[in-house]
């Protein structure tokens, strides 16, 4: 009996390890919801479009910088792209307390937030492992410690903690309201998720839209890939912290050496 007991217990960690639960609220998600989470993403679009036209097509960037008189490039930048941070996130704030959804409804919550930071670690392994080999071994060198710091703040804050609150804490939840089916709606969000980085980056490269999807396909293909991963990663506890580690590590990590 004993045996049989512990072979259904290891079963059961299996099934756990692979399954991919949200938080029983999200069943709660009507179709108002699931037009919101589209809405917002057009909205997201948009905002991103502007602010790519903003820094690529005018000087504001370089003339504000003049006139702040603040010479490091990395503490610029992060506080720089604060208000576009207050804009992406404003509406998912307001739209949750109109509907009287709480925090925990977009995965911010306060219990067991260090099992979330240990997961998101966990989780960036296989992405920076490579990364940090491969930078001792070239005897790559690091960024100063100020440098570090807010590097590691515009990825965490302006980067990962604003994609994740915006797309699995609430597109991802909120779209099942529409799209009952969890995988479809998963793999709708990635697509939507991948697309949400052409506006920018597109006046960035300065190209053409059909020539900027060719030569970043791959990027757009990973992208969509990343998102699958985030979504189980958040997941496992339905916190969004596990996720913005595991996000902000991926993209820090490669950026620190110089």
């Amino acid at each position: 009996m004993l045996k049989k007991d512990s072979t259904l217990k290891i079963k059961s960690t299996r099934t756990n390890i692979f399954k991919v639960s949200f938080d029983e609220e999200v069943k709660d998600f009507r179709s108002k919801d699931g037009i919101a989470a589209i809405a917002y993403f057009f909205y997201n679009m948009l905002i991103l479009y502007l602010f790519g036209l903003l820094i690529f097509k005018t000087r504001i960037y370089s003339e504000f910088r003049t006139y702040s008189n603040i010479s490091n490039d990395i503490i610029y930048r992060f506080i720089f792209y604060i208000p576009i941070v207050i804009l992406q996130l404003a509406p998912v704030f307001i739209f949750a307390k109109a509907r009287k959804q709480g925090l925990r409804s977009l995965g911010l919550k306060k219990d067991k937030i260090l099992k979330s930071i240990f997961l998101g670690i966990i989780f960036s392994i296989p992405f920076n492992l490579p990364v940090i080999i491969g930078a001792i071994n070239q005897e790559g060198k690091i960024l100063s410690l100020t440098n570090l710091f807010f590097t590691f703040m515009y990825f965490f804050i302006e980067i990962a903690l604003v994609e994740e609150i915006s797309f699995r804490g609430f597109i991802q939840t909120r779209i099942q309201g529409l799209i009952k089916n969890k995988w479809l709606s998963i793999l709708v969000v990635g697509i939507m998720f991948a697309l949400m980085h052409i506006p920018f980056q597109i006046i960035r490269a300065r190209m053409p839209l059909g020539d900027f999807i060719v030569q970043d396909s791959f990027h757009l293909i990973f992208t969509f890939v990343i998102h699958l991963y985030l979504v189980y990663i958040y997941t496992r506890d339905n916190n969004i912290i596990s996720s913005s580690i595991t996000h902000t590590l991926i993209d820090f990590i490669p950026s620190i050496f110089i």
